[in-house]
């Protein structure tokens, strides 16, 4: 590096505590704002892409979400600790520039010498102090980066497994996909023993284990999607200046409270997202498992928020002064799923015309919904209930509605079950009870 070159970088360093405060404040003000996308993203995702509500494939979307949580507020943290150091490095800076001596220890008041001389060992110089702060702060805000890196890097993981699950599932048959994730398995096995043997010192030293490793490295490389280079800059800095032991103990420490802290957010997620499940706030005699016994304000819409999406369905309100009651029920892709394996879409003429052949394709789809939609009132079966295709709300939630006049309405509670038929007409499976009371005007 030139003279010149280095005289520059010498400046941009000595300047670079005010970039640091201003990259901190908006790093953190977006932060702030990422949950609320996340959750619309989340939701979204749940609704519209969710094709299996159980294994992999129901679980994967709920960790990743808490994953991406759990490190945004880690890397805000991180963020806030560098600005709140910063900022205290810059009372300092000012403070040396009124008080340019610093700390004169010999003029303490109400101390004797020997606590003077070891205050004076212990704290040092004033401007010693603001130096090592300087670097402290420095090295907080490499690490926060090292966050982002990580961040992204999650965030595009995610992606990639997300298209895989919504993309390529759908796709191949069950006997491929099984195949699939069989070979998906074994992959990672050789992959985590490749870094286990290639990560031995005798191994690399090795002519052979040198060019695997390099391999391995190359593989790794490609793996990061362009964040390898901007991450090893940081990560090689400090591998190359600390002791191993110490990088080590470092790095475990860490990884440990960043699963503490992946732990916590994913129960926290589970008990806010579902108001059933409740792991840090239980009561002795308390449930929400049932829906029968359970009044849950996501169901009527005088309760719910009307921004986000029905779960499984609402009707308008918990307490009902009509004769009729307003039935909305949600279509995710979930239930999509099993749609399409219990109703086979016929085959129509090809003399038809194109919008004949969407006439009977709705007329059909209706008949069938109707058919495998089973609404009781009070355990009577509502023998005709007319559903209709139905976007509501501000997101066009697609969904089925329909307006009930049921003649077994009682005054006081009521019971309204929701059936999908899974097979056979005598295979149902409930998909939700909601209880209601009934009040009409006199």
């Amino acid at each position: 590096m030139s003279a010149h070159d280095q005289e520059k970088l010498r400046d941009l360093t000595s300047q670079s505590w005010n970039m640091e405060l201003a990259i901190s404040g908006v790093a953190m003000f977006a932060i702030l704002q990422l949950p609320e996308l996340l959750d619309v993203l989340f939701d979204s995702f749940q609704y519209n892409f969710k094709t299996q509500t159980e294994g992999m494939q129901g679980l994967l979307p709920s960790l990743a979400y808490s994953m991406i949580r759990a490190t945004g507020n880690v890397l805000f943290l991180a963020f806030l600790i560098n600005f709140v150091m910063r900022a205290y490095w810059v009372g300092l800076v000012g403070l040396l520039a009124v008080y340019p001596s610093g700390i004169q220890y010999d003029r303490l008041p109400f101390m004797s010498q020997f606590a003077k001389a070891k205050l004076a060992d212990d704290f040092g110089s004033l401007d010693g102090y603001i130096l090592r702060l300087d670097r402290r702060c420095n090295i907080v805000f490499a690490l926060a980066f090292q966050f982002v890196f990580l961040f992204i890097f999650l965030g595009l993981m995610y992606l990639m497994t997300l298209l895989v699950y919504s993309v390529l599932r759908p796709l191949l048959p069950p006997p491929a996909w099984e195949v699939v994730k069989i070979g998906g398995a074994v992959l990672l096995v050789v992959y985590v023993g490749m870094s286990l043997v290639l990560s031995n010192k005798k191994v690399m030293e090795h002519p052979t284990g040198t060019k695997f490793h390099y391999r391995y490295m190359k593989f790794n490389q490609y793996l990061m999607m362009g964040l390898h280079k901007p991450s090893s800059y940081i990560s090689n800095t400090f591998y190359s200046n600390l002791p191993q032991k110490s990088v080590i103990r470092t790095m475990v420490v860490a990884m440990s409270l960043f699963m503490v802290a992946f732990i916590v957010e994913y129960l926290n997620d589970i008990s806010r997202t579902n108001p059933r499940v409740s792991f840090f706030n239980r009561r002795h005699l308390y449930s929400a498992r049932v829906d029968s016994l359970f009044v849950n304000t996501s169901v009527y819409d005088n309760l719910r928020d009307v921004s986000g999406y029905v779960d499984v369905a609402a009707i308008q309100a918990d307490v009902i002064r009509e004769p009729y009651i307003r039935l909305f029920i949600a279509y995710p892709k979930a239930l999509d799923t099993l749609f399409t394996r219990v109703a086979k879409e016929p085959v129509l003429s090809d003399i038809l015309s194109r919008q004949e052949i969407r006439e009977r394709l709705a007329v059909w789809r209706n008949r069938e919904v109707n058919r495998l939609l089973q609404i009781t009132v009070n355990d009577s079966l509502y023998a005709q209930p007319d559903l209709l295709f139905s976007q509501p709300g501000e997101l066009q939630q697609r969904g089925f509605q329909t307006v009930l006049v049921p003649s077994n309405l009682r005054t006081g509670k009521n019971m309204l079950r929701v059936r999908v038929v899974s097979g056979s007409p005598e295979k149902t499976r409930e998909m939700i009870a909601i209880p209601f009371w009934y009040v009409p005007e006199k």
